[in-house]
């Protein structure tokens, strides 16, 4: 142990080191030659591997730790430093630590192999002590992915000309793996059209991975899209992988693009481009391996004269445009779709709704549905809800302002039960109910409150 000020180094040619101190005293050390060693005590992955000389197998998105300790004659373990890397996925060994444990999460599939080093305090370095590491897809998740997959109807209802002639646009670019853009109106089944798309497609039995770019704070599209490293900002405790990595094989559905901050767009570009990414907070250039199909209900050319969308990206999106029409464009659509809503409604419930009648076919023909198909779909779940016999009535429909009225018996009906559930409120209230009029289709209905 030295103690004082040292004033001055020597090294004399057999590798001693001469501290001279302020104290006018001379010592001597000789670093040791010889190295210390290092073993891997165990790896904690889909369960805990003590015996290292197997292959140590892992999952997707699972924790992946290894615990290792140094040995030396002149150098406590805990006072070593420790060098490590993850060979086929860190580029070069971490910086050196005291931790006597290694920490890795979202490893994507591969084969890899973990390297340890101990170094003590004369700066000899043990030899390497390494364990292999595969991982793989997790079985559960594959099935997951694959009943997300098949859910939903990859079908379109209808046999309007405009319908058809969208749906052999879809069945010509579907082989290829060029951008496609989608357009049209909320509600007229964008996202239907994407997952068509990608059942269609090469990618069909990949992930179909879907951004709501509206949806996702500027300060998160990012993060969200691309992934970030470990540390890239405040709340980035480990990597996280993105949209783009996860989609990998499969499609990866942007909807709404029009709300893309201009940075997040800058970003698109090169994606679209170069097919080439990187995570925020890293300096890896990852390629992208999915099929990407936006969408948007705006018109990008006007955001482009608004400067509020780059013109190149916009450029880069208009590979393949295609528009949906709108509900009130193919009004021959709505008896199909009508009956297929209605039944699936039904059968949710477990009612049993006979045909739709002409009448109600009328009305709902009559309408020009501003919300498209997802309204008509709200629309006929609601009166399939609210339907009293087998058989579903115009009052059912609840269209205001339209060709539809509703009956003043049903009107009755439905003031009487609000009138209950207010005299309820009263009475628990401590009011006093008595004397004014209401009139409500020719009904009165008698209503004071007189507060206390």
């Amino acid at each position: 142990m030295i103690y004082g000020l040292v004033l001055r180094i020597l090294e004399d040619r057999d590798g001693a080191f001469y501290f001279g101190t302020a104290q006018n005293t001379l010592l001597r050390y000789r670093p040791r030659q010889t190295p210390p060693t290092v073993r891997l005590l165990q790896v904690v992955a889909n369960k805990v591997y003590e015996n290292l000389k197997e292959v140590v197998s892992s999952t997707l998105d699972q924790n992946v730790i290894f615990e290792y300790k140094g040995m030396s004659f002149s150098t406590h373990p805990h006072d070593m430093l420790y060098v490590y890397r993850l060979k086929g996925y860190d580029p070069d060994w971490q910086p050196a630590t005291r931790k006597m444990r290694a920490h890795y999460r979202d490893l994507p599939p591969g084969d890899y192999t973990f390297q340890v080093r101990a170094i003590d305090r004369d700066l000899n370095y043990s030899e390497v002590a390494q364990v292999q590491l595969l991982v793989e897809p997790d079985p559960r998740i594959e099935g997951l992915t694959a009943a997300l997959n098949s859910q939903g109807n990859k079908e379109f209802i209808g046999q309007s000309p405009v319908l058809n002639e969208f749906q052999i646009q879809l069945r010509k670019v579907a082989p290829t793996d060029i951008t496609v853009l989608i357009m049209g109106e909320t509600g007229v089944g964008k996202g239907l059209a994407a997952r068509v798309l990608h059942a269609l497609s090469p990618y069909c039995d990949g992930p179909f991975i879907q951004v709501n770019c509206g949806a996702l704070p500027e300060t998160l599209i990012d993060s969200e899209l691309f992934g970030h490293e470990r540390g890239a900002f405040t709340s980035a405790v480990s990597r996280k992988l993105g949209k783009v990595e996860l989609a990998k094989g499969g499609t990866l559905f942007l909807d709404e693009i029009s709300d893309m901050a201009v940075g997040t767009q800058t970003r698109m570009l090169r994606l679209l481009e170069e097919g080439t990414f990187e995570r925020v907070g890293g300096s890896e250039t990852l390629s992208v391996q999915a099929r990407i199909v936006a969408a948007t209900n705006r018109n990008l050319e006007e955001m482009v004269n608004a400067e509020a969308f780059r013109e190149d990206l916009y450029y880069r999106f208009l590979t393949f445009p295609i528009y949906l029409s709108p509900l009130r464009e193919r009004k021959e659509d709505i008896p199909d779709l009508a009956e297929f809503f209605k039944d699936r409604m039904a059968t949710h419930l477990g009612k049993q709704i006979g045909a739709l009648t002409p009448e109600v076919i009328e009305v709902l023909q009559a309408c020009d549905w501003p919300g498209n198909v997802r309204e008509l779909e709200h629309t006929i779940n609601r009166a399939v809800i609210v339907c009293r016999e087998s058989q579903i009535e115009v009052d059912d429909l609840g269209m205001m302002g339209s060709q539809t009225t509703v009956s003043p018996l049903r009107w009755g009906h439905i003031c009487s039960f609000i009138i209950k559930l207010l005299l309820l409120k009263c009475l628990r209230a401590r009011l006093i109910i008595f004397g004014t009029k209401y009139v409500l289709e020719n009904k009165n209905y008698s209503l004071v409150l007189l507060f206390f």
